[in-house]
């Protein structure tokens, strides 16, 4: 039986609680302890709160931790705070996701529901696939990158670390996404984005500051 909390006791992390009963339900050997997260929600958890990253990594026996934030950025902080050696980190995959091949997923990815992966697709670590996403052929995600609900991605896209693809974009064949870049909701990326810089619209154009 493996012990499971999720990093993240918001909406996202509520969601990827779902995931988690559902895999239960389907026969995993997980038994879930509830929620880490920095921000004290012992008044709206109660017991399901577990604490703050210092209570995490003065855990005492072995658990696995899904990290539940959408933000690949933040997602990247938060697990290099986490320091103790008996945590490992959970990859979670919805059984309501759609694999069209053998895709492998890495170490503390997240995939949602309805989120849709066809052929030759490679998914790092700590990458968040959310709800209804599809991802097409020769796709490579890199670590701490982020596709939000309603994303199409086409054929041989690539997103760079922490790059992020907000709700309802889409990002057109053969396009990369620089380092920490971000593509704004509904935005339609035609060409590549380079790192740090945020683009938005249709076609998307950089966004100046």
């Amino acid at each position: 039986m493996t012990e499971i909390a999720i990093y993240g006791a918001g909406g996202f992390g509520r969601e990827v609680n779902l995931i988690v009963q559902q895999l239960i339900k389907k026969g995993y050997s997980y038994h879930f302890l509830g929620f880490f997260d920095d921000e004290d929600k012992s008044s709206e958890l109660g017991k399901s709160y577990l604490g703050n990253t210092e209570k995490l990594n003065n855990w005492k026996s072995p658990i696995s931790i899904a990290v539940a934030i959408g933000d690949g950025k933040v997602r990247k902080k938060v697990v290099e705070r986490i320091t103790n050696p008996i945590v490992e980190f959970s990859k979670v995959v919805s059984p309501f996701a759609i694999f069209n091949d053998i895709i492998n997923v890495g170490t503390g990815s997240i995939i949602c529901a309805g989120a849709n992966l066809t052929t030759n697709i490679k998914v790092k670590d700590f990458v968040v696939i959310n709800l209804n996403a599809t991802v097409g052929h020769d796709c490579q995600l890199e670590n701490f990158s982020s596709v939000m609900p309603g994303v199409n991605l086409a054929g041989h896209v690539k997103l760079k670390e922490c790059a992020f693809v907000g709700s309802g974009a889409n990002v057109l064949n053969g396009v990369e996404m620089g380092e920490n870049s971000v593509l704004g909701a509904g935005g339609v990326l035609t060409k590549n984005l380079e790192a740090n810089k945020t683009a938005i619209g249709v076609p998307a154009k950089i966004l100046e500051k």
